[in-house]
């Protein structure tokens, strides 16, 4: 991925980078399963709210209606995929744009490689600007589906955080204890794909339209959407106890000191024990 002037530019980078129409694909797919990701997270917040929040409708999703809940995630991949297909694809304004940087950062011929642009406007030679419709569709089209997820999960997180906040004053200590790790589970797994998934895409896309050309920081897209399934279960980790204490062997610990103090005999029968050996010693 590469940042330039009014362009974002994703090249294919394996065998697949000198196969144009086939790149084209596999580039659209690409972009298609993030917005599959994110769409998927939304769901998963959309059915945390419902288990919380509104418990009664949880008989509605069971059987096969709980496929109904993932029809959304499906619309999101196909639409930024055809978002990607037809605004984003290669032109020869776009080849010859990106011709001379690419060949300098990439050492390659953009013309012969396989890739994907997001240009929002061409510059003439008499210095105006003529504004890519397209592309711009394009770009307020991904940008509206990344919107719609992360506004999904901020609305089920609020709503859940103020439902188990109000549920605590008539918990008992230990249920408390429980409820304040989830809310802190909470707020961190809501904020962790903010900054690596929504607005580090959303930010890249939108910085060639002021011309802030980040050149291959531009590739934090694809590094965020790669880590954040590696750190959002170290969220639940690290706050509920439960999980920390397995991972420290805790609880097999005191569960074992437990079984030693419940299998140890009573003084009595003990002292008996010591006499009769005393005796036979004798």
């Amino acid at each position: 991925m590469y940042d330039h002037g009014s362009m974002f530019i994703l090249i294919i980078d394996s065998c697949l980078r000198y196969e144009k129409l086939f790149g084209h694909y596999v580039a659209c797919l690409f972009c298609g399963s993030f917005a599959l990701c994110i769409s998927l997270l939304a769901t998963q917040f959309y059915y945390r709210y419902i288990a919380v929040c509104q418990p009664s409708k949880l008989g509605k999703l069971n059987g096969w209606r709980l496929c109904l809940l993932f029809i959304p995630s499906i619309f999101f991949f196909f639409s930024w995929f055809f978002l990607v297909f037809f605004g984003m694809k290669k032109t020869e304004g776009k080849v010859e744009y990106a011709r001379e940087i690419i060949l300098e950062v990439y050492k390659e011929d953009i013309s012969e490689i396989a890739f994907i642009a997001l240009q929002f406007w061409d510059t003439d030679s008499d210095g105006s600007k003529t504004f890519r419709v397209s592309d711009w569709l394009s770009y307020l089209g991904c940008l509206s589906i990344i919107g719609s997820c992360f506004s999904t999960i901020l609305f089920c997180a609020v709503k859940i955080y103020f439902k188990l906040k109000c549920s605590q004053n008539v918990m008992s200590s230990k249920t408390q204890e429980l409820h304040s790790q989830l809310l802190k589970t909470l707020i961190f797994q809501t904020a962790l794909p903010f900054f690596t998934m929504y607005s580090v895409v959303g930010t890249i896309l939108s910085l060639p339209i002021f011309e802030i050309g980040v050149g291959l920081i531009a590739n934090l897209c694809g590094s965020g959407a790669c880590v954040y399934p590696a750190l959002e279960p170290l969220i639940a980790m690290y706050f509920v106890k439960d999980f920390k204490n397995t991972l420290k062997c805790k609880s097999k610990v005191e569960v074992a000191v437990a079984n030693i103090e419940m299998q140890k005999p009573p003084y009595n029968s003990l002292r008996s024990s010591l006499v009769l050996i005393n005796k036979s010693l004798t």
